[in-house]
């Protein structure tokens, strides 16, 4: 009898397993069905993140000159991150778009089951287990950034419920750390012994050697895997974020920023409504209920997502934002900010512990996850299906939620044929959309590249900046776009000749540009772009 309750209760798990992973896989089949490509949000994946690892392809497959392309051949191959992560070895296996939804499943799926292995010691309860691994997987976004946060509920089943490490062990925390971002994931690290306190008071004294010897192979193989990163902080020329300046938020500005930010309310009619609009709905019941629980371990797991909520709130104060841009170094550069990374796992730990301890919470929270759960999944499509099938504003209308939508391959491609192997700028157009298609810049954008080249390129937007307030503090207090600013279309204002010094030889127009400097070579090519050659 007890062999088949086991074999029952392993056939409704994996019955569930194959029910939330499916649900997963509605963020690959629906946009497939509707539009017969893939969407996904454009912001810093299509527009940078997504174009460093295809040149990562490139190198991997041996033409290390391909870093050339990028920025006037200013950017070394020791600035691209996920340089050393295995996984990123699937740019050099596939094209890049596969090699995405690859490793973007991946994640997804190491998600899912990483929460699953550590919520069953905690509740017995497998659909209910299930339902929350299927919501970890879906919120701990982006999946660009690696498997850091993806392997931590591991970590902490580990740190909390393993006496004795094992080898296997050892293999899977060494492999998910090469293959883990630095940047959004090591001020995350410091969270996990507080959790853990939180889930068992006595685990810090009972299981310590443990959890130190975790978090230390983790660190420092996440160190191994972005060494080049931390080398090229140590010993290259100063980076454009030397310059970063941050202006203070108006007090009542950042109190409304902490109670938006705290439930994830949108805060405006655009593609961040749907981004946003999945979160708020479990979160707000979640974080309500959680203030009539009785559970120590909820008290203080919501204790700690209030303080990380209020730590971010100081952090846009003026007294701190003044003592960084009056800074140097490591402190004055890095986002800090990126300790909310570990906030995925502090929502579903929280969504855990409150129906394991509180079973009539269910029944308010099962719903709104559900929904959310496939709101993630379609939210990247309900842009384009608006714009597609609803408003029609545009009469040829271009979904840039896809990769084919985004990088325009046939448009580029004619240009291409002109331009051939010299560099090009950008006017009212993404650059990197240029790389993508295997054309040189000296645009783009870039999370590290030298300081004299932002010096450089000012030279080209002068006239445009300076005149708009906007585009001045953005370029100069950030700068990580290095982009051909345009005010006014029919005004536009950019010194080719400073472009041409730096090495562009052509320029790519959304718009029909008038000057004597630049001659038309391509009047309308398709996607009405406009290409000019400089003079």
């Amino acid at each position: 009898m007890l062999k088949f309750l086991n074999k029952s209760s392993n056939n409704l798990r994996n019955r569930y397993h194959l029910l939330f992973i499916s649900l997963l896989l509605v963020n690959y089949f629906f946009p497939l069905l509707i539009f017969g490509e893939i969407t996904l949000f454009y912001h810093d994946k299509l527009d940078s993140e997504l174009v460093y690892n295809q040149i990562l392809g490139r190198i991997y497959r041996g033409d290390l000159s391909s870093i050339d392309i990028f920025l006037a051949g200013e950017i070394k191959i020791e600035y691209i991150r996920r340089l050393f992560h295995p996984y990123s070895l699937l740019y050099g296996v596939f094209n890049y778009e596969l090699a995405y939804w690859i490793s973007d499943f991946l994640v997804k799926f190491t998600s899912y089951f990483s929460f699953f292995i550590l919520a069953k010691k905690i509740n017995k309860n497998i659909f209910l287990c299930s339902l929350i691994s299927c919501l970890f997987a879906s919120i701990n976004l982006p999946t660009l950034e690696g498997f850091g946060i993806a392997i931590f509920p591991y970590l902490v089943y580990l740190m909390l419920f393993k006496k004795k490490i094992k080898l296997k062990n050892y293999f899977l925390i060494i492999f998910f750390a090469l293959n883990s971002d630095i940047v959004m994931t090591l001020f995350a690290v410091p969270i996990i012994p507080i959790i853990l306190f939180a889930i068992n008071k006595n685990i810090l004294r009972n299981n310590l050697s443990n959890i130190l010897k975790i978090l230390f192979i983790f660190v420092f193989f996440l160190i191994v895997a972005n060494s080049n990163l931390i080398f090229a902080q140590l010993y290259s020329e100063p980076f454009h974020r030397e310059e970063f300046f941050r202006e203070p938020i108006p007090f009542l500005n950042n109190i409304g920023s902490l109670f938006f930010g705290l439930f994830h309310i949108p805060s405006e009619l655009s593609w961040m409504l749907f981004r946003q609009l999945p979160f708020f709905i479990f979160l707000f019941p979640l974080i309500m209920l959680s203030f009539f629980s009785k559970d120590r371990s909820v008290y203080l797991l919501l204790g700690l997502l209030l303080l990380i909520h209020l730590f971010l709130f100081l952090l846009n104060t003026e007294v701190v934002i003044n003592i960084r841009n009056n800074s140097i170094g490591l402190f004055k550069t890095f986002h800090i900010e990126y300790v909310k990374t570990i906030l995925p796992l502090l929502y579903v730990l929280l969504f855990l512990h409150i129906t394991t301890k509180n079973i009539s919470f269910l029944k308010y929270l099962v719903y709104p996850a559900l929904l959310s759960i496939l709101i993630f999944q379609i939210n990247s499509s309900l842009v384009p299906i608006g714009k597609k099938y609803f408003f029609k504003s545009e009469k040829d209308y271009q979904n840039i939620y896809t990769f084919r939508g985004y990088y325009s391959q046939a448009a580029y491609k004619e240009i291409k044929k002109i331009v051939k192997e010299q560099r090009v700028l950008s006017i009212g157009l993404d650059p990197m959309v240029a790389v993508v298609n295997n054309i040189k810049t000296i645009d783009g954008y870039y999370p590290l590249y030298p300081l004299s080249y932002k010096a450089k390129f000012r030279e080209i937007i002068k006239n445009e900046i300076e005149n708009n307030e906007k585009f001045q503090k953005y370029y100069d207090y950030w700068g990580s776009r290095v982009y051909a600013f345009v005010s006014d279309p029919k005004n536009v204002r950019i010194n080719y000749k400073a472009a041409k010094k730096i090495g562009a030889n052509y320029v790519i127009s959304k718009f029909n540009l008038e000057s004597e400097s630049l001659e038309l070579k391509c009047l309308e090519c398709k996607n009405k772009l406009y290409l000019y050659k400089i003079l």
